[in-house]
């Protein structure tokens, strides 16, 4: 089965041929590229792991570290994920676009595109989407495993 990427929002789909249009941003079938199957990843395009959805997406990557976790969250307008913690695990949130709120312990604070918030451990947090487009957020999370504990 093929990888193919859409090179304009770095849809990823599985199939034969590529979509003739892309799910996530409408992009049209030449606009998909095959990705190899014994590529290594090593650089990840702006778009590639941006979703356009209805839910809260988490997306992984890079997954052959031994101590980090990198996801990205894509968080639609208006959507928030629960107050939470990891007892033994840091994490670093990067804002990649949009407008996030976070509450971390008893601050809570805006960020946008550019700025990084910190999240140590067993510290409760949670975030969500104020801004009036879908936003994304870097985050790595150390050491592994990571352990979450719902608070809400």
């Amino acid at each position: 089965m093929n990888q193919w990427v859409c090179g304009f929002c770095g849809y990823q789909h599985q199939g034969e041929l590529p979509p003739e249009v892309c799910p996530n941003c409408g992009s049209n079938r030449d606009k998909f590229s095959l990705r190899e199957d014994n590529a290594v990843t090593t650089h990840i395009y702006y778009g590639e792991k941006l979703s356009y959805g209805s839910e809260v997406k988490i997306n992984p990557f890079f997954g052959d570290y031994e101590s980090l976790a990198p996801f990205i969250y894509n968080l639609p307008i208006g959507k928030k994920v629960f107050l939470h913690k990891h007892p033994t695990t840091d994490e670093l949130f990067f804002v990649i676009k949009g407008k996030v709120k976070f509450r971390v312990g008893d601050r809570v604070l805006v960020a946008v595109e550019g700025d990084i918030v910190q999240g140590k451990m067993d510290i409760p947090h949670d975030f969500e989407n104020v801004g009036d487009e879908p936003a994304a957020f870097l985050s790595v999370k150390g050491p592994k495993p990571v352990d979450l504990v719902k608070l809400e």
